[in-house]
Order: C-alpha cells, then structure tokens, then sequence
C-alpha cells in the first residue's frame, strides 16, 4: 500500500508498523467499520503536509490496503501540490506546519493555487497561525473564494492579521470574505488596501466588520469607496460596534465633505470609542474632493474623542 502515496524515505520509514502479518487482518477491529467510516477517520488524520499518519493506518494489516486505497491516492495528490507549492515559496512542508507567520507577499501567487493554500490550513490546522500576509498576489476574486471556503472552516483559529491588499479584490470576493470574517474572532489587523471593494462589497463586509470583537486596525485605503461606502460602513453604530477599533485607514480615496460628516457625527454620538487614529486623504492631495474646514472639523472631532 505504501507504493500507492510516493511520500519521502523519511515518511514511508515512520509508516512501517513493527510486528504486522497477516495474521493481523483477522484481528483489526477497524476492519468491522465501513468504507464510508475508514474514509471519515482516514480524512480527518490526512495531513498533506505530514500524510505519515494516515498511511501508517493503512500498514496496520493487509485488510486495511484495499478500502483506503482510494483516499490514499487523494491524499498522495494533496501532499504533491502542498510540496510543490512549499517549494516554490521558498519553504518546507515541516516549517509550515510550526509557522505563526505566513509572509507570501508579493510571490506571484495565482488564483490556482489558492485552493492548495487553502486545502493547507483546513486539513493540517495551522493551530499556531497568527499572521497571514498576502499582499501584492493578484489572484482576484476567485482566488479569494478558495481560500476563503476553507478558512471558513476554523482552518486558523488563532490568526490575528490578515493582508489581502492589492490582490484584484472585488464585491464578490468581499462577500466570500466576509462570511469567513465571522469564524475569526480573534482578529486584530485586517488590511484591504488596493483593491477594488466598491459599495457593494462594503455593503456586505460592513455587518461583519462592526462585530469583530478583537479588530484594532482596518486599512481600506486606495479601495475605490466614496461617500456611499463610507457612510454604509458608518450607518446607525451601536454600542458594541467597532468596539475595540483604534486605527482606520481611508486615505487614497475619493472622500468629500459628506464622508468628513459623517465621520464628525459618529465621533460626536460616542461610537467609535477607542478610535486613536484616522488616516483620512490629506488636505493637499484631496482639495478638489474635501475643503480644509472639513478635515480640520474632522481632526478637531477626533482629537477631542
């Protein structure tokens, strides 16, 4: 069965099993399970990153080879893709299992390989995992869809930053963004910077966004959101909206004076309560967009937050 996954000589050495015959079929009480229940323990021990585990179960005894042969050979294709993927960026499938950092920025990663990071963090659960930086990898919305249908799945639960600027994120990926937003409660650092959010997919990040608990930095500079986007984002805050918010970035685009208000109003109605910084566009690089009486009334207001 080992020839079937084409794993390293250090993995199929740590998969032979000591003291197994067969005479061990006729003892194996997994054999009274079903394939359907062999494939279920099988998935959930089928690490692509350390797949040892999964074929050691298989050389437990012979009668074992035949009903898992098929998710073996699904589980030889994951560790492919997961060594070559490793490989092109520059690492090993045993760092990435200890990672607290993935710092992929600017890599050239594609919207194809995205399922393969994704398939990463679900089956081996980056437990560890704090910061997933992804900036500058163009691989659009579809690429965000992919790896967004598997850190839905508490794939990284204590991840606090994640980077997707610049990486062609449009509404649709903000939406398959924001449903995974929701399964990570200890997010701190959430940067979207570059890319082309507009007001629909401010519409569908910002219930979400509100409702991190743990969120202190949202960059959505140069997103392409005007007024309307800055005032959904900012419509009817609650008490234990934005609660913990301390930085926010607007800057790069094109805000007028209503955004400036808007902005005035929240602070002066107690939201936003542990806003320190707004980094809104600059008077001189906005001045045919916002007056000087407007961001200075917007400074004014947050400093006397």
């Amino acid at each position: 069965m080992l020839g079937i996954v084409s794993l390293s000589d250090e993995d199929m050495s740590q998969s032979e099993s000591p003291g197994a015959s067969s005479d061990d079929a006729s003892q194996c009480l997994l054999l009274a399970l079903s394939h359907d229940e062999l494939g279920v323990i099988v998935d959930g021990l089928a690490d692509p990153l350390q797949p040892v585990v999964a074929v050691a179960l298989s050389s437990t005894c012979k009668g074992l080879r035949t009903p898992l042969r098929a998710a073996l050979e699904v589980l030889q294709q994951r560790h492919e893709r997961a060594v070559a993927l490793c490989q092109r960026m520059g690492t090993s499938c045993t760092a990435l299992r200890d990672a607290e950092e993935l710092l992929w920025c600017d890599k050239y990663l594609t919207r194809d390989e995205m399922p393969t990071l994704g398939m990463i963090l679900r089956t081996n659960g980056l437990h560890k995992l704090r910061t997933l930086a992804l900036n500058g990898n163009i691989f659009g919305d579809v690429g965000v869809r992919s790896l967004c249908e598997q850190l839905g799945r508490d794939a990284a639960p204590r991840l606090s930053s994640l980077c997707l600027g610049g990486i062609g994120l449009g509404p649709a990926g903000a939406a398959a963004l924001a449903a995974t937003l929701r399964t990570i409660p200890k997010l701190e650092e959430l940067t979207l910077a570059a890319n082309q959010i507009g007001l629909q997919g401010v519409v569908a990040l910002a219930p979400v966004l509100r409702k991190l608990p743990a969120l202190k930095r949202l960059d959505l500079g140069e997103a392409e959101i005007g007024d309307d986007d800055v005032e959904a984002l900012l419509i009817n805050l609650g008490k234990d909206d934005f609660k913990a918010l301390q930085k926010l970035y607007l800057d790069g685009n094109e805000l007028t004076d209503k955004t400036c208000h808007n902005l005035i109003a929240a602070l002066k109605a107690g939201a936003l309560p542990a806003l320190e910084e707004l980094h809104h566009p600059e008077a001189d690089a906005i001045s045919e967009h916002a007056s000087e009486e407007a961001l200075w009334a917007l400074n004014a207001a947050l400093h006397q937050h």
